[in-house]
């Protein structure tokens, strides 16, 4: 956890998508993503507030309404669908996205899409979203060829977690997944490393070297997913 949120304060995002394939090997899915909502609360609500004036608003209005229709979707997988399909799925989606960015060349310069990619990319983030918390790197994927500012960049992903944690929020407490006392004692646990992670990430985040936070942010990924799908095999 604090590697999570020590990579969420470099760069606004990347808690969940580390945390979660980590997490699901000691508890169960429908535990672990309205966990995620609580932490994430408490480290968006500190990012995303400080990065308000920065963040790029008239982006998060095209990707959020397509948002929610794949959050829709997503809740009612985790509510319905069998748990071991949707770990798989997880594991790959984060060894995935591991390899993608350890293979990613640092001189291939990012290409420049249209708004109108919103639509599939804010519905795949908002069944990921709800689904397993890590829509982050969706999102981040589509904004980064829509920003071209590492700054701007981070302030409006920044944002983006803090709107779409309480949009998360709202489906737990509607389907009853956050009401759960042991879950609210476990959050408590947990947020020692949660701020010590987020405060030393905000430190680090003009003065570390993006490729070297990529790197360690693909390893990072690449473990997590490879250990739970070998779980799943296994």
């Amino acid at each position: 956890m604090f590697v999570a949120y020590f990579i969420f304060g470099v760069s606004g995002f990347g808690s969940s998508i580390i945390a979660v394939p980590i997490l699901v090997l000691f508890f169960p899915l429908q535990i672990v993503v309205p966990l995620m909502v609580i932490l994430d609360l408490c480290a968006a609500f500190y990012l995303g507030g400080k990065s308000y004036q920065e963040a790029d608003k008239k982006e998060l209005t095209w990707l959020f309404p397509f948002t929610l229709v794949g959050m829709v979707i997503g809740i009612t997988l985790l509510l319905n669908a069998p748990q071991k399909p949707l770990l798989v799925l997880l594991g790959v989606f984060a060894a995935g996205n591991g390899i993608r960015v350890l293979t990613r060349s640092q001189s291939t310069p990012i290409p420049f899409i249209s708004r109108y990619w919103a639509i599939p990319f804010g519905v795949v983030g908002g069944v990921f979203t709800a689904l397993y918390a890590t829509g982050g790197a969706i999102y981040a994927s589509y904004l980064s060829m829509r920003l071209d500012q590492a700054t701007r960049l981070r302030a409006t992903m920044a944002l983006a977690i803090l709107v779409l944690v309480f949009m998360r929020l709202i489906f737990m407490l509607f389907s009853g997944l956050i009401l759960y006392m042991p879950l609210f004692m476990l959050g408590l646990a947990l947020i020692p490393c949660l701020i010590a992670g987020l405060w030393l990430g905000s430190k680090a985040h003009r003065n570390l070297s993006m490729h070297r936070m990529q790197q360690a942010y693909g390893l990072i990924l690449l473990f997590a997913g490879s250990v739970l799908l070998l779980k799943q095999v296994i």
